[in-house]
């Protein structure tokens, strides 16, 4: 008898122990959660003012093209943004907004002005979307709620939106300007958006023609050599005087410091058109819509209306052959 009172005393114990080490392992597991949680926690906050993926913002629905700075090269012009969801489908709204950002499967920042003519305060601003715990805006603007954005639409008295936007830091954002010319073509490849269109939501631009450009750039070229630096090229070559006009002096300095700052920069074009020149350091690109452009455009293959060639300072570089598309059939 005594024996199984031992036993069963025994078994007591040995249930207590167990109950405990599980309760332990309970608090331990919870302790382990409320940690996991709070990092979580700090990395949401830490990331909140993370640029978000462009295609990704609109397909989701958290922001409507055209309220935020899509069309900002129209509305300072007076063009209400809340107007723009109205327009035709062969508007330039509707192919900035439908087929280039609905499209960018990208999250680096974009310029805010597309085309920068005349300049102003928004010239030099890149901007991206982020979430709206993001309070670290940098100028740009929060979120309204879904009433403030229906009544903003449907009045056409403001641009509202439900998702916050941001301008955008060059020392903790990726921005497009400061890519080379193969890395966007590559991105706008891969995001099948017009090559285009992207350069120039990419890079700023200066009102001075290729035909004002050109001789300073072959000129550069001829000179270049791999023993000096590309600014001892530059301050090699003999400047104009005022003899040939001020603008020949401007231009001159204008295309010097472009290439010695080694900033990709759009050349203007009568118009401002689709068809131009882009300068990188010594290199001179040529965009111009191919002559199946029409094609390529109708058939969806935006990234193929256009090309992007090297004609001037550019080393060989050896690219995989893109798939064939026979634009003819399309």
């Amino acid at each position: 008898m005594a024996l199984k009172a031992v036993s069963v005393l025994a078994c007591f114990a040995s249930a207590e122990a167990l109950a405990g080490q599980q309760a332990q392992e309970e608090r331990r597991s919870a302790a382990g959660a409320a940690r996991a949680n709070a990092t979580r926690a700090t990395r949401a906050t830490r990331a909140s003012c993370d640029c978000l993926n462009w295609a990704e913002v609109y397909y989701d629905s958290h922001a409507s093209c055209g309220r935020a700075r899509e069309l900002y090269f129209l509305t300072k012009y007076g063009f209400s943004a809340a107007y723009a969801a109205t327009e035709p489908i062969s508007g330039l709204p509707h192919k900035v907004c439908n087929d280039f950002f609905k499209n960018f499967k990208d999250a680096s920042c974009v310029n805010v002005d597309m085309y920068p003519f005349p300049r102003d305060a928004m010239s030099d601003k890149q901007w991206c979307y982020v979430s709206n715990d993001c309070y670290d805006l940098n100028g740009g603007e929060f979120a309204t709620n879904q009433v403030g954005f229906a009544q903003g639409g449907w009045n056409n008295l403001a641009s509202t939106g439900t998702l916050s936007w941001k301008f955008c830091d060059p020392a903790a954002d990726s921005i497009l300007k400061y890519k080379s010319v193969g890395e966007l073509v590559e991105l706008g490849e891969r995001s099948d958006v017009s090559l285009s269109r992207l350069l120039r939501l990419a890079y700023p631009a200066v009102n001075v023609t290729w035909g004002e450009a050109m001789y300073i750039m072959e000129a550069i070229d001829e000179a270049w050599t791999p023993s000096l630096t590309l600014t001892e090229v530059v301050e090699s070559l003999q400047a104009p005087t005022n003899a040939w006009g001020s603008r020949v002096v401007d231009v001159h300095s204008m295309v010097s410091d472009i290439v010695t700052s080694g900033q990709g920069t759009i050349l203007a074009t009568p118009g401002h058109g689709d068809n131009y020149h882009v300068i990188r350091g010594r290199e001179v690109w040529i965009v111009q819509r191919v002559v199946l452009g029409d094609m390529a455009y109708l058939g969806g293959h935006f990234s193929m209306e256009f090309e992007v060639n090297c004609t001037l300072g550019c080393a060989p570089v050896r690219r995989e052959a893109p798939s064939p598309v026979d634009l003819e059939t399309q």
